[in-house]
C-alpha cells in the first residue's frame, strides 16, 4: 500500500492507528451530538412550557419542577404570566417578557439546529473515512492470508 504521492509505505500498524483515532474523533463527534440534541430538547420543552403558561387559566395554578427529571414538582401561580427568566449564557439570565422569551428561546434553538447539522456532517465524514480505513485493512489481511497460503503450498 502506498500513500500516493508521499511514495511511502503504510504499514498495517499505521492504518490501525490511523483507524483508533478515526474512531476516537467518531465516539467525541457522537458525544457532541447528543450533547447538542438535549440542549435542543431542552429548550424545546422550555418554550412550550411558557406557551402553555401564556395560554393558561390566569386563576389556575401551574405546576413547576424542581428537577430536570421531574422528580420533585412544585404547584404555584406564577406573580405574573407575561414575565419570563431565560438563560442568556455563561450564567447571565435575563427577566423578558414571554414573547421576548419565546423570540430568544427560538434564536438559540436554531442556532444549536446548525451546530447539529455542522457536527452531523462532521460525523458523516468521519464514519465514511472510517469506513474506507476498515475496508482498506481488511483488504490487506486478506491479501497477507492469500501470500500466506500460497507460501504454504
Amino acid at each position: 500500500m502506498s500513500e500516493g504521492s508521499r511514495g511511502r509505505a503504510v504499514t498495517l500498524d499505521e492504518l490501525v492507528a490511523q483507524l483508533d483515532i478515526i474512531r476516537a474523533e467518531a465516539a467525541r463527534l457522537r458525544d457532541l451530538l447528543n450533547q447538542l440534541m438535549t440542549e435542543r430538547d431542552l429548550i424545546v420543552r422550555a418554550k412550550e412550557g411558557i406557551d402553555a403558561m401564556i395560554r393558561s387559566n390566569p386563576d389556575a395554578s401551574l405546576l413547576f419542577p424542581l428537577s430536570t427529571g421531574l422528580v420533585a414538582l412544585v404547584e404555584a401561580k406564577p406573580e405574573s404570566r407575561n414575565k419570563v427568566i431565560v438563560h442568556l449564557g455563561a450564567e447571565v439570565y435575563a427577566k423578558v417578557d414571554a414573547s421576548e422569551g419565546l423570540k430568544l428561546l427560538a434564536e438559540e434553538e436554531g442556532e444549536i439546529n446548525k451546530a447539529i447539522n455542522e457536527v452531523a456532517k462532521r460525523l458523516s465524514e468521519v464514519e465514511s473515512l472510517q469506513s474506507q480505513y476498515e475496508s482498506v485493512i481488511q483488504q490487506a489481511l486478506a491479501a497477507a492470508r492469500a501470500r500466506q497460503g500460497a507460501q504454504g503450498k
